[in-house]
């Protein structure tokens, strides 16, 4: 990372910490950053494992610091409106290739769904009939209600009892607490989702662990979470968006999040990075202090953004990975 903090501590003077909490190994210092997005002064150390590359806080907070990062005004936490509808086009992707089947589409978007298939919604989870899935942080829920309207059988699990509040009263099945609080039986799961989920657990590999468990053999999981080696982190340093200090505790790479699933029985079926203006304008807010005008709401600032969106996209260094793996 090429933005360290000007305060950074003498590196000699850091501790050895914990380790790794993906492979135990050790760490060197990377960064030191606050929380932006709340406008907090407090200081957090994060390191980079010296085997793996992952970027993980150090010294790793406690469950009740943990709980402490999130406040009741956290985005995911809100009460949602009415969802959203598909698009006609996204409806014919999904129809063409993604095995949704029995969704009705107009049969001239059907026409042009593989050429449109090759750009866009490439995000898609193919469908499973009859299928059991679940959503781990599943927040307000609007992600289940999205994906049950086109035919699945969602239920999710979240930690914060505001959020499962908002879920129930959409009439969602959802568990309050963490992954390991569901005691779900072995082999519950034919889809099993954690979008930016994985980089808030502090011990990433008894949850990846635990997801193997519930997942039916071949079975799917499918994971989104930040890319530490994006072009937007190179460029923004502490200040890229996605960085999230304190919530975010451990910053993934291909790499390591494939050797994280391999070690739990999980064969790669896809991992690919994305990212959008959003992250990237945000970014840049954050850079300059901008805080009354955000840039993403701006249609000239996004159109800017796109050959960022472009040049990230073609040279795989997106801010986000999109990760699906099969239980074997």
């Amino acid at each position: 990372m090429n933005s360290v903090d000007s305060k950074s501590p003498n590196l000699s003077a850091i501790g050895p910490g914990s380790g790794c909490p993906l492979c135990n190994s050790p760490g060197k210092f990377s960064y030191r950053g606050r929380d932006l997005l709340f406008d907090g002064t407090e200081m957090y150390q994060y390191k980079e494992c010296r085997k793996c590359a992952a970027v993980y806080q150090d010294p790793m907070p406690t469950a009740g610091e943990i709980r402490g990062f999130y406040p009741e005004g956290y985005s995911v936490y809100r009460k949602t409106g009415h969802i959203k509808h598909h698009s006609s086009m996204k409806l014919a992707v999904l129809h063409y290739k993604y095995g949704y089947k029995h969704l009705r589409t107009p049969f001239v978007f059907l026409l042009t769904a593989p050429v449109v298939s090759v750009f866009r919604y490439r995000e898609s989870i193919s469908f499973v009939q009859d299928s059991s899935a679940l959503d781990i942080g599943c927040g307000n829920g609007k992600f289940m209600r999205a994906m049950n309207s086109l035919g699945w059988q969602f239920e999710g699990v979240e930690f914060n009892p505001v959020a499962v509040d908002v879920c129930r009263e959409a009439g969602l099945k959802v568990l309050h607490g963490d992954l390991q609080a569901g005691a779900y039986e072995d082999d519950s799961f034919d889809l099993i989702t954690a979008r930016h989920v994985i980089e808030h657990i502090p011990d990433p590999k008894n949850f990846v662990r635990e997801i193997a468990r519930i997942l039916k053999k071949g079975g799917r999981v499918v994971i989104q979470t930040p890319n530490s080696k994006a072009l937007g982190r190179r460029w923004f340093g502490t200040n890229w968006y996605a960085n999230d200090v304190p919530r975010h505790l451990v910053l993934f790479c291909p790499a390591n999040l494939n050797m994280l699933a391999e070690r739990h029985g999980l064969r790669r079926i896809k991992v690919k990075t994305a990212t959008t203006p959003k992250i990237i304008l945000n970014s840049l807010d954050y850079l300059t202090g901008r805080r009354d005008n955000p840039s993403r709401k701006s249609r000239i600032r996004r159109l800017l953004a796109r050959p960022y969106v472009m040049t990230a996209t073609i040279t795989g260094r997106g801010d986000e990975l999109f990760a699906i793996y099969e239980k074997s």
